[in-house]
Parts: C-alpha cells; sequence; structure tokens
C-alpha cells in the first residue's frame, strides 16, 4: 500500500469566496478563474508618451501559473517590469516556483488590481490598431486587493515588496490532498521453444482521496527553507501555522515590516502611478512612445462604465486650493474641481481632483479608495512616491 501526497493546495476562507471553483479551468468566484498574467499600461490621462508598465498578475495560482511567466518574461527580453498581484491563492509548490522565477529575475512586486480600459483580456484582436507592442491600458490601485494563502509565498520572491494600506495579504494553514494506491506486482514464468521468459504483470489501484489540514514537519521545512532563501522571517511560517486552514489571517504592515515581509511602506503607486516616469532618470518600467507611434491614441482611449465602478458627477463649484501631493502635485491649479462621487453602496461624497491626477471614490465598508474607471489611482499616494 502506498500513499502519494497531491501538490499542497490551499483551503479558503468560505466567508468571502468559494474554494472549490479556483481549480477548475475557466471557472470564475469573484472574478477569480486561473492566475492570468499580461502585460498592461498605464492609461492615466496625460501619462503618453512615457508611461508605466507593469505585469498584472490576477487569479488563482495553478500549476501552469510557471510557465505563463516564464512565457511572459521571454517576450519581454531584457525589460524588467514590477508584477502587480492580485490572487487568493492556490497551488502552493507553484507559488515557490513563481517566487524563485521573479527572484531570479530580480522582479519587484506590489498587491494590486488593474481596472482595464477599453480592451480586457480575452478580448479577441484586442489592442491590435494600437501597434504599441502592448495589448491591454488601465490602471492599478490596491483597494480590494488581495495576496491570501499560497499567494504570499509567490510575493516574498519580490526584490522590493509592498502592500498598501488598502490591500491585503492574509495566511493560514495548508491543504494537502492525498490520493492513496495500491500496486500489486506478479510475476510468472512461460516457456516459449524451450527458452524460459519472465512476465511480469503490475496493477495499480486507486484508492479515494483525502486532505489533511495540518503541515507536516516535511512541508514545514520546506516553507522554512523557502523563506529563509528569500531574506524573509520565519514569523511568515508560524502565523501560517496559527491558522486554521478553514479561516484567514491577515498580517499588518507593521508585522510584516518585521518580518521582513514586505521592503517598505509604499503601495502599487510607487510602481505604477503615470508621475513616476517624469523623474530624471525615469524608472526602469517606464517605456517612452516615439511620436510617429500615435500616442495620442492611448492617450484618447474612452473607457466603459463597467458594474462595480462607481459613478461620478463633477459639480460646478470651483474647488478650494490643495497642497501637494506626490509626483502628481494635487493642487488646485487650473481645472481642479470638486466631485460627487456614489459608490455601489449608494453613498455619496464630495472629493477634490485635478486632471493630471484623476479622480477617485471612497470605497463602501471602509474598502476605497476606488480609482475612477480608466483613470489614475486616488490621491491617497504613498510617502514613498517622491519627485
Amino acid at each position: 500500500m502506498a500513499a502519494f501526497a497531491a501538490k499542497a493546495e490551499d483551503a479558503s476562507d468560505p466567508r468571502t469566496w468559494d474554494p472549490k471553483s479556483w481549480y477548475l479551468p475557466g471557472s470564475s468566484s469573484d472574478g477569480f478563474s486561473e492566475m492570468r498574467l499580461i502585460i498592461a499600461r498605464s492609461s492615466a490621462v496625460g501619462c503618453e508618451p512615457n508611461c508605466p508598465e507593469w505585469i498584472s498578475a490576477e487569479g488563482a495560482i495553478a500549476a501552469g501559473s510557471p510557465a505563463l511567466l516564464k512565457r511572459v518574461l521571454k517576450k519581454l527580453g531584457t525589460r524588467k517590469l514590477p508584477i502587480i498581484v492580485n490572487s487568493p491563492g492556490g497551488d502552493v509548490d507553484a507559488a515557490l516556483q513563481l517566487g524563485r522565477i521573479i527572484r531570479k529575475n530580480r522582479l519587484d512586486i506590489a498587491i494590486g488590481k488593474t481596472e482595464f480600459t477599453d480592451c480586457w483580456p480575452g478580448t479577441e484582436d484586442c489592442g491590435a490598431s494600437y501597434g504599441k507592442g502592448v495589448a491591454y491600458f488601465g490602471v492599478a490601485s490596491d483597494g480590494g486587493a488581495m495576496c491570501n494563502s499560497a499567494c504570499p509565498l509567490m510575493f516574498a520572491g519580490g526584490v522590493h515588496r509592498v502592500v498598501g494600506s488598502w490591500a491585503y495579504l492574509g495566511v493560514h494553514q495548508i491543504t494537502t490532498t492525498y490520493f492513496p494506491s495500491t500496486r500489486r506486482v506478479r510475476t510468472t514464468y512461460q516457456t516459449i521453444r524451450g527458452k524460459r521468459y519472465q512476465v511480469t504483470t503490475e496493477t495499480v489501484t486507486q484508492g479515494e482521496s483525502y486532505k489533511t489540514y495540518k503541515m507536516s514537519k516535511a512541508f514545514s521545512r520546506k516553507i522554512s527553507a523557502y523563506l529563509r532563501e528569500m531574506g524573509v522571517g520565519q514569523g511568515v511560517l508560524d502565523r501560517m501555522k496559527a491558522t486554521p486552514a478553514s479561516d484567514i489571517r491577515q498580517i499588518s504592515l507593521a508585522d510584516m515590516l518585521t518580518m521582513k515581509l514586505v521592503t517598505s511602506s509604499g503601495s502599487v503607486d510607487i510602481f505604477t502611478l503615470a508621475g513616476i516616469c517624469r523623474r530624471s532618470p525615469a524608472p526602469a518600467n517606464c517605456r517612452e512612445i516615439p511620436a510617429n507611434a500615435k500616442p495620442a491614441e492611448v492617450a484618447a482611449i474612452k473607457t466603459k462604465a463597467g458594474p462595480s465602478q462607481p459613478a461620478q458627477v463633477p459639480l460646478s463649484q470651483p474647488a478650494k486650493p490643495a497642497a501637494k501631493v506626490g509626483d502628481e502635485g494635487l493642487s488646485s491649479g487650473a481645472g481642479s474641481h470638486l466631485v460627487a462621487c456614489t459608490d455601489i453602496d449608494g453613498v455619496t461624497r464630495i472629493i477634490v481632483t485635478n486632471p493630471n491626477l484623476g479622480q477617485a471614490c471612497g470605497g463602501p465598508s471602509g474598502m476605497g479608495p476606488w480609482p475612477a474607471w480608466g483613470v489614475p489611482s486616488s490621491p491617497y499616494i504613498s510617502s514613498d512616491v517622491k519627485p
């Protein structure tokens, strides 16, 4: 009798999503199917011709996710783009592979959601008319973004790692699925034309699978060695062991800094905010589009309203002067105005916006700020973003 362990999986938090759908190709739960990795370019107003680009990684980590990342990196060649991840978890072994690929290629990582404009992943011939070397345009923010369960192991592979104040990073115990099997070998002999031959018959019978919800000592050593390899403290493993597989436990920013799970207190904005490309020198993930490539076509992309996006109604009153914030200079210069934002809970808020920054609404139930559809993330800019 032999028992073969399957790939370690993650049990989900039943309060927020259905784990059964994570492992079904093509299925979706709250927008999560198997992880897709694509190159995205900022569609922020006024961003062109020099805009930040990143690798958007969204969905459940599957066995094939490492191969997908390798294909994306091969397409990029020598370019190094940060990874913006939004994932409920998934296959632990694949998460470890992803982390090692990320570290080997010296990539940065942040937790964030990419809201696409005009063309969404999966749309046929999406972006074919732009000729910019990237098919998808959008903006990234950390409002409502997550990196749970196995995802923090992938996250640990980043060189620079940030989790914004609106993002959620959580851990719990690992669920391992076993597939028992019985192997029977029978050896007989036959004599053919005076010669004796050995005949071996092997039969394998598959038993009923079962799961365990406590990390084995062997797997604990495996995770511990990986965290040391990535320069992350063992406190992450301790939190995993202390949290039942049926639950999820958020790690605070202070604890993540202590555990060295994050390298600074920044947010996704330090990699994706349009203003970073106006620095000298510009970050490596900025790419300038030549004038003959018609950058205005990208800057003028018309956005389409989505069902989960807050509605925005401009008001006619002029805005009062506002202090400069970060790269974008959120000031009361020409064009500043007030915006009434109505989120999906029907709550209306008034905020000051600037055309160079975009608009943002506070999210429902404290989950904001939500980025306006097709514009940069909210004016809550990380203090790490400096001119």
